[in-house]
């Protein structure tokens, strides 16, 4: 059975043009998250906080709206209106890391608090249209804090729980903890979605080696790296002709957007250089194509740039995770 594959939401990276198009250009996943929608209030939503979803025909593939917030109000406001749009479900983000959103109790400084999160369902689940799933961790500082957080999301009827195998104290340093999966899938009622370190087809093999019951995986980092990775877990080969076909398609139709939506020279091209912070790594020559799109200010200089990084050779597995271990130091 194939594996069904989540994209994780990466805030100022995934957003719409991202999102769609790596489903147009290169595809393998199933389901998209968009990155979280905060500080709605309770009266109204402003347009902008929805420009990312609205309207959901824009959407090219399967999208779920997400929300970082420790307020019943705005979630309900927000998963209604998004209800209305045609979304028929609502991601909770209690998986946050930075310490600006988790001091604020948001994100998974919620975990710690189960009985928050509990008022919170309480006065929400009755009230929302969408289905409610939730993205987490297992702990803010302990990797336990997650037990107490499952027995009082076990009493609500949560479509399914994504958890990041590590702590928010963690943020993405060090290595995940399948083990500690485990353990949740003893004690979640709800189905669960595994997320971390799911850098390559090795790595995923080994996880299903351990979990052969699991299905859903939610993948992160690993795809913004290698694009290709959806499609390589599921089994399609393509070569590096292919391969460069697509990411030269891909590259164009994101490139295209930010000339769109960023007007500001300087701030199109920090977008850019946020993707192939991450993107550089699918080649084995990493440090030389980022160090050329790092470099470059002016539009004229960055498509140079990345021109000339599409055409340098993929790396292999043991490359792929090298630079995965040096964004997470």
């Amino acid at each position: 059975m194939q594996p069904l594959l989540s994209f994780a939401p990466f805030r100022g990276i995934t957003h719409k043009a991202y999102r769609n198009a790596f489903a147009r250009h290169i595809g393998g996943i199933d389901t998209y998250y968009a990155p979280f929608i905060s500080g709605t209030g309770t009266a109204q939503v402003h347009p902008a906080k929805l420009e990312d979803l609205i309207p959901i025909s824009q959407q090219a593939a399967p999208t779920i709206p997400q929300v970082i917030s420790n307020n019943a109000g705005e979630m309900i406001l927000l998963g209604n209106i998004l209800a209305d749009r045609g979304y028929t479900e609502l991601n909770w983000n209690l998986g946050c890391p930075f310490a600006r959103i988790a001091n604020k109790k948001r994100g998974c400084g919620l975990i710690p608090y189960p009985e928050i999160v509990d008022s919170i369902l309480a006065e929400a689940v009755p009230k929302l249209h969408p289905a409610l799933s939730v993205k987490t961790r297992l702990g803010y500082r302990h990797p336990g804090e997650i037990r107490k957080l499952l027995e009082v999301l076990n009493q609500y009827p949560i479509k399914k729980i994504i958890i990041h195998t590590r702590t928010g104290k963690q943020v993405y340093s060090g290595k995940a903890d399948p083990a500690a999966f485990a353990d949740c899938l003893k004690l979640s009622a709800h189905p669960l979605v595994y997320n971390g370190d799911i850098i390559h087809v090795p790595q995923l093999t080994f996880l299903q080696s351990v979990f052969p019951e699991q299905r859903e995986w939610m993948v992160g980092r690993g795809l913004l790296i290698n694009p290709f990775l959806a499609l390589e877990i599921k089994g399609t080969v393509l070569t590096p002709a292919e391969k460069r076909d697509r990411l030269k398609a891909f590259h164009e139709e994101i490139w295209q957007a930010a000339r769109e939506r960023i007007g500001h020279e300087t701030r199109r091209i920090g977008w850019m250089k946020a993707i192939w912070h991450y993107m550089s790594g699918m080649f084995s020559a990493r440090d030389e194509v980022f160090f050329h799109i790092k470099r470059s200010k002016t539009d004229k200089e960055y498509l140079k740039a990345a021109e000339h990084g599409i055409q340098q050779n993929f790396a292999d597995e043991t490359e792929l995770e090298a630079h995965f271990l040096k964004l997470t130091k």
